[in-house]
Formats: C-alpha cells, sequence, structure tokens
C-alpha cells in the first residue's frame, strides 16, 4: 500500500471514531439498551441462562460483560463496545473493497461506510447490531481472501466468524445464505479446471461453523420458529426506496427528503457494474469481475429479499439491515470511482470537454450523497424528533417530586431494567402486564393491591401494542384514579394519578349547564376543595351528548388565581383519551375524571376552577357555554379551591 493511501485510511479511521464518539452519551439508554447494561451486571452463567429466554443469542452479552468490568457501566462507556466494533468495520470494509476492486474503491467505500448514518446510529447503541455488521465484513474479508488464495487459514477464519456471528444475532444466516450462493457461482464458474475441491473444502468450513454453534443451535431454532409477529402490508417499490433510504442515509431522516441522494446513490449503484481492471497482484484463481461484484451485490439482494419476504419489514426488525449496509456503500464506493475512471478514459481519448463533464456529473453525485449524509447525521445528533425514549429525564423528573406514599407503574415488564438503571427499585416499581396476552385477573388483583397502599401513581407507558393492546392497565386506572397529566418523552408517556379515598360515581354539583348545541354537563364532584401544593385536585365531570357527535374535543380544566393567572391545568380527550367525544351515545353519562398537579411554588389563597371543550384539531376553537340559557362565554366555572401551606 502507498503512504498516501495509508495516511487516507488513518484519516477515514479518525473521522469514523470521530462521528461514532460524538455525544455518544448525550442521550438516555432506552428499553433494549437498559436490558444489555442490566444482562451485562450478571454472571456468565446467568447471562446465558438470561439469553435462552431472551430473543438475542448470548454472545454480545457476554463480550459486553468484560467490557463493562473495564470501562464502566455509563452510557458513554457501554456503548462504547458498539463504537469501537464499528470503527473497526470501517478498516475491514477498505480491506474488502480492496481485494474485491482496488485501492481507491477501498478508500472510497471505506469513507462512505465511515460517514453512514445508518452505522453510526446503532455504533452510538449498546445493543448487538454494530457487532452484526462488524461479523458480516469480517466474514465477507475471509471469504474475499479464500476465494483468491486458496489458502486454508482464511476458511478457519471464516468458520470462526460466521460462528461468532451466528452467536451475536439470528439474522446473520441472511449473511450465511448469500455467501452460499456466491461460493457456489465461483465453484460453477471454475468447475472445469478446479471441479469439486472448493466445494468439499467450503463445506467443511460450513460444517465446522455449524459444530461451534451446535450447543446453542436448539435453543436459537426455538427462538426463531416462536417468532410471533404479524405481517405488514407494503407497497413494494414504496418498501424499496425507504430500505434505500435506511441503508444510504439511516433512519434520522426522512425518504422524501433525500430522494436526491437516493437518486445519485443509485446512479453510482449501477457505474459499479462498469468492469473493473484486474488487481495487479490478483493470482490467477482470483475471480471474475462479475463475481466479486455479485459477493457483495447478493449481499444486499438476499437480506432485502427475506425481510420483505419473511413479513419482517416493520419498524421493530429495520436493524436486521444492517448487514447489508457496508457491502451497499461499498459498491457505491466503486461506482464513483468508475464513473472518475471513465472520465479520465475520456480525457486520455483526446476528449477533454467530455472529461470534465463527466468528473462535474461525479462530483456532482458524491457531494449530493454526503450533503444528505449531514443532513441525517444532524438530526440524529440535535433533533429531538429522533432521541431514542428518555428514561433518564422520566427518573430525574420522579425523584424530584416523589413523595411517600407513591408508587411507579410500569406498563411493560421489559422497561424494569432500563428504569432502574436511572431510578433505584425501592420496593414502590411495579412491573405489569408481564403475560402474554396479558391476564386480565392477575394484573386487576395487582392493580387493586397497588392503589390499597400508596396515594398516588406514576405510570409509565411504552410498547402498548404489544404489552396491553387492549389497553386495560390504563383503563382500569382512569376508572378507579384521578389522572393529572402525561408528558411524552419520545415514544414513551409518564401520567401521573392521585388515588381518592372513594371514587365518586355521581354527581354531588348538579350544573346543567351545554357546551355547544348537544353536549351537557350534568355535574360534577370536586373531592379537593382544600389542597396543599403539589397535591392533586380531583375532579370528576359528567357527560351527556342529546345527538351522535362526529366530532372529538378535548376538555380542559384550568385553575386561576385571584388575578385571573393560570396556575395549573390539564388537557385530554374524555376518559383519559379512552371515551373520546366522538364514540358518545346519546342518552349515555360519562363520567370523566381529571387531576389537576398544582405546583409546588403555588401561593397558599383561594383559585377558580373551571371547565371547557374546544376542537382537538384547534385548541382556539373553543365550544360556547350556556347555563340556565344564559352564555358564560367558553368555559364554566365550577368551584372555588382553598390552597394551603
Amino acid at each position: 500500500m502507498k503512504h498516501r493511501a495509508w495516511v487516507f485510511l488513518a484519516l477515514i479511521l479518525l473521522l469514523a471514531a470521530g462521528l461514532r464518539l460524538y455525544r455518544i452519551g448525550s442521550q438516555s439508554f432506552w428499553n433494549d439498551e437498559g436490558n444489555s447494561a442490566r444482562l451485562a451486571e450478571r454472571s456468565l452463567d446467568l447471562i446465558v441462562a438470561g439469553a435462552k429466554g431472551d430473543i438475542h443469542p448470548p454472545g454480545y452479552y457476554l463480550v459486553l460483560h468484560y467490557w463493562r468490568a473495564l470501562f464502566g457501566q455509563s452510557e458513554a462507556a457501554l456503548r462504547g463496545l458498539s463504537a469501537v466494533s464499528s470503527v473497526v468495520l470501517v478498516g475491514l470494509a477498505f480491506l474488502v473493497g480492496r481485494r474485491l476492486f482496488d485501492l481507491p474503491a477501498g478508500l472510497a467505500g471505506a469513507a462512505l461506510v465511515a460517514v453512514n448514518p445508518f452505522q453510526v446510529y446503532y455504533a452510538q447503541e449498546a445493543r448487538m447490531y454494530a457487532m452484526l455488521a462488524l461479523w458480516t465484513v469480517a466474514s465477507t474479508w475471509a471469504l474475499v481472501v479464500w476465494l483468491e488464495r486458496q489458502n486454508r487459514w482464511p476458511l478457519a477464519l471464516l468458520a470462526l466468524t460466521a460462528a461468532a456471528g451466528l452467536y451475536t444475532h439470528y439474522a446473520f444466516p441472511f449473511v450465511l445464505i448469500a455467501q452460499n450462493l456466491a461460493v457456489g457461482l465461483w465453484a460453477l464458474a471454475r468447475w472445469r479446471s478446479r471441479g469439486a475441491r472448493p466445494l468439499l473444502a467450503w463445506g467443511l468450513t460450513q460444517v465446522l461453523t455449524l459444530l461451534l454453534y451446535l450447543p446453542w443451535l436448539p435453543i436459537a431454532w426455538r427462538q426463531v420458529t416462536s417468532w410471533s409477529s404479524p405481517s405488514q402490508p407494503y407497497q413494494l417499490t414504496a418498501a424499496l426506496a425507504d430500505i434505500g433510504r435506511l441503508l444510504c442515509f439511516g433512519r434520522t431522516i426522512p425518504t422524501a427528503v433525500v430522494s436526491g441522494g437516493l437518486i445519485c446513490a443509485a446512479s453510482a449503484l449501477l457505474l459499479s457494474m462498469l468492469p473493473s481492471p484486474d488487481l495487479p497482484d490478483a493470482p490467477t484463481e482470483a475471480p471474475p469481475y462479475g463475481l466479486r461484484w455479485g459477493l457483495l451485490a447478493l449481499q444486499i439482494v438476499v437480506p432485502v429479499g427475506l425481510i420483505l419476504g419473511l413479513g419482517l419489514y416493520k419498524p421493530a426488525y429495520e436493524k436486521f439491515l444492517l448487514v447489508a449496509s457496508a457491502p451497499l456503500s461499498l459498491l457505491i464506493g466503486q461506482g464513483l470511482v468508475s464513473g472518475w475512471r471513465v472520465a479520465s478514459g475520456a480525457a486520455m481519448w483526446g476528449e477533454p470537454d467530455t472529461a470534465i463533464g463527466y468528473r462535474a456529473v461525479i462530483l456532482f453525485m458524491a457531494a449530493f450523497i454526503l450533503f444528505d449524509t449531514g443532513r441525517s447525521l444532524n438530526n440524529l445528533y440535535f433533533d429531538a424528533r429522533y432521541a431514542r425514549a428518555d428514561y433518564r429525564a422520566i427518573a430525574r423528573h420522579i425523584q424530584a417530586r416523589s413523595r411517600p406514599g407513591d408508587a411507579i407503574i410500569l406498563n411493560a415488564p421489559n422497561q424494569w431494567e432500563v428504569f432502574t438503571y436511572y431510578y433505584p427499585d425501592d420496593g414502590h416499581v411495579f412491573p405489569l402486564a408481564r403475560q402474554r396476552p396479558l391476564d386480565r385477573a392477575v394484573n386487576q388483583a395487582e392493580l387493586e393491591q397497588i392503589v390499597a397502599s400508596h396515594r398516588r401513581l406514576f405510570a409509565i407507558y411504552w410498547g402498548d401494542a404489544e404489552s396491553d393492546p387492549e389497553r386495560f392497565i390504563e383503563s382500569w386506572l382512569e376508572a378507579h384514579t384521578y389522572k393529572a397529566g402525561e408528558t411524552w418523552y419520545g415514544d414513551v408517556r409518564l401520567a401521573v394519578y392521585a388515588v381518592p379515598a372513594a371514587v365518586a360515581d355521581t354527581p354531588a354539583t348538579p350544573t346543567d349547564a351545554r357546551f355547544g348545541p348537544t353536549i351537557r354537563l350534568t355535574g360534577y364532584t370536586l373531592l379537593t376543595p382544600v389542597a396543599q401544593p403539589g397535591d392533586i385536585l380531583q375532579l370528576a365531570l359528567f357527560w351527556r351528548t342529546d345527538t351522535p357527535l362526529t366530532q372529538r374535543y378535548k376538555v380542559f380544566v384550568h385553575l386561576y388565581d385571584s388575578q385571573g393567572a393560570l396556575v395549573a391545568q390539564t388537557d385530554s380527550e374524555p376518559g383519559a383519551t379512552l371515551r373520546p367525544t366522538n364514540t358518545w351515545a346519546p342518552g349515555e353519562t360519562v363520567v370523566d375524571r381529571y387531576g389537576v398537579l398544582l405546583p409546588d411554588e403555588t401561593p397558599p389563597g383561594l383559585y377558580t376552577l373551571s371547565v371547557g371543550l374546544y376542537d382537538i384539531a384547534d385548541p382556539q376553537a373553543r365550544l360556547p357555554v350556556t347555563q340556565e340559557g344564559v352564555s358564560v362565554g367558553d368555559r364554566l366555572i365550577l368551584s372555588l379551591v382553598q390552597v394551603r401551606k
């Protein structure tokens, strides 16, 4: 390798390391990362036992166990294993590109892998996906060396890296299928000169891989065959566009935004099919260019085809595509190099104007790809819409406001690991929905015990579609407590509930107020006319409608001080979002409970409690309120509330 190439490779690796380490600890762990952190704390035998009941094999967790012992258990430290794996992957991608094509193609491909947002995203996650991508490229490199040299040691290395990939993730067989197809094609092309000897050597390698994986094979088979996730319909063209966006620009930018970059990447992919000159040091047994190109192409087509064909095309499984990301980057890098060579050839043929035009096109394509890459990376680092669920902020919020008698409910049991990473389990953290499907009787009994011994609840909701698709836990809490609002932290909700001494099922104060032409508030019950700062006001509203409603409205409950300033509020669709107005039946009484959290700094005094309705799509479009035929504005004053120290 020339000296300049070493310098370029070193710069590429430094860039890769910088992108993967930048702000690596700025975001909270999310659920699965919490599982990694807590599982790595265990002894080796307990890690293996835990992996037997997990949906992932134990390889990554075992490595993370030793990594944690060396570098600690902070977010940055635990994610560092993925970051290092991803940087090593970049170096191996260069070796693959150099052997399959040539030195410039290897450098170009490695540079694209280094800045690839899909790779960077999972390099900053304490999960096994960056390591899965590493073993994919490592096994590909060993395969390429064997195809060129026909030595035994690459086959031994191939068996080891393949077994490591199998112990890392159950999607690694996608890679093995692609590699077997590539070897089969190569063996057919060399059948006259080599006969069956290469296939025999390859078969022995597969047997060795299987023997290394044999202890875990029955568990893997049980886990893979027990996956039950319904497939989702998709339109093939749109699905392929989204997959292309994931592989090239990651999950932190919409497909439509990077359509130009995708067109440039596709154009470079087509250019990569142009024959490349043979390597000066390539042996005579080296595969022809078409098979070298096809080896990478198969590692893209096979995983994509299997994910689409097996019904795995859904957000939860998109990271399986990471095995195809580096091969695609290598082909795009080769395409850009091939296009530049076409321009250089035009210059040599005495067509300088044509050469300038070709080079301008190639530079434009590369610039467009890098521009969209930069936008996606910027979103990854700074756009809150793409941030992971913030359990760290949830724990801090609860710690700052917790009181004796509080309980914390988790509607999905696999939140316990990540939540207790930030918030120690003091005996008042209750993971529910431990059975799938959810057992209503068991969970109801647990909820009854919780509310019987606690006065305030924090509920953390995540993954309702899987853990509690009918939202039984939330419905039960709505019927037996008073919800004081909720806050989203990424895709996780934190709700606060007050547990009353007795739930109001009938109105204590009649009102007969009308909101708009058809909705009536027949009465209300305020259980807390006297409260202290930090308490939750407990209000039950009783609604009726004269005719069916097609429009959805939100209820707002506001608390004002003597100067008319808003002190506290809660806004929600009725029934804690579970009884939208368009589901009300005429003549039905809808019991609608609200909690209003008083700020800790609320001064003593008298406050006014009021209620109103507004269009869910337009908070300014409030329904007019009349009482006894007299207009009272766009909100109804219910009661005075006294706040005491």
